[in-house]
């Protein structure tokens, strides 16, 4: 989770970094106290829940975020603000929560987990990686049928499958599952480790 503080008092922003880290220890979090630079910060990082201030020096923290949303529609704004009179302007903009200053843990808390969008606790490494492991199930069917002579269409034939489909495997699009991949193995004469490891 990527999470932008927009604050334009440093003290503020610094204790709500402070507060986050203990929250939420995995998330990757960046504070402004520069309304200048909140936007361009957006633009770079595309975080997934922005904890803004409304009164802002010489900007309004919705109308920022009625920006923000134009370009990226799935961020989470959570306004923290002392006044309460913002309440109900903040609601054109949808927001996740409307937090007033000093917030407490408990209150952080359940708005982090109460998003309108929540955040997938899945990183783009790890679907990556998830790819890499798809492409390599892929190789080594390949590697080990060309090895015994078997030809995509034979494979396809013995496991009734269509030759695309085996293509397919092989090229990690897809991943066969497991009573396939035994069955894979066996044709193959490998044991299912040699498949997956």
């Amino acid at each position: 989770m990527k999470i932008l503080v927009a604050d334009d008092h440093q003290l503020i922003v610094e204790d709500m970094l402070d507060e986050l880290e203990d929250i939420v220890p995995d998330a990757e979090c960046i504070g402004t106290n520069d309304p200048s630079a909140i936007l361009s910060l957006v633009d770079k990082h595309r975080f997934d829940v922005i904890l803004m201030d409304i009164d802002l020096d010489y900007a309004n923290g919705i109308d920022l975020a009625e920006q923000i949303l134009a370009k990226y529609p799935r961020t989470n704004i959570i306004y923290v603000t002392s006044y309460s009179e913002f309440a109900l302007e903040s609601y054109r903009t949808h927001a996740s929560a409307f937090l007033m200053k000093p917030v407490g843990t408990e209150k952080l808390k359940d708005a982090l987990n109460n998003l309108r969008y929540p955040v997938s606790d899945i990183k783009d490494e790890e679907i990556e990686r998830s790819f890499q492991g798809s492409f390599k199930v892929g190789h080594l069917i390949q590697t080990y049928r060309k090895e015994r002579g078997i030809s995509a269409a034979k494979l396809a034939e013995e496991i009734g499958c269509a030759q695309q489909t085996v293509y397919r495997w092989e090229s990690g699009t897809r991943v066969p599952d497991i009573p396939t991949l035994m069955q894979i193995a066996k044709i193959l004469g490998v044991n299912l480790d040699d498949l997956t490891r």
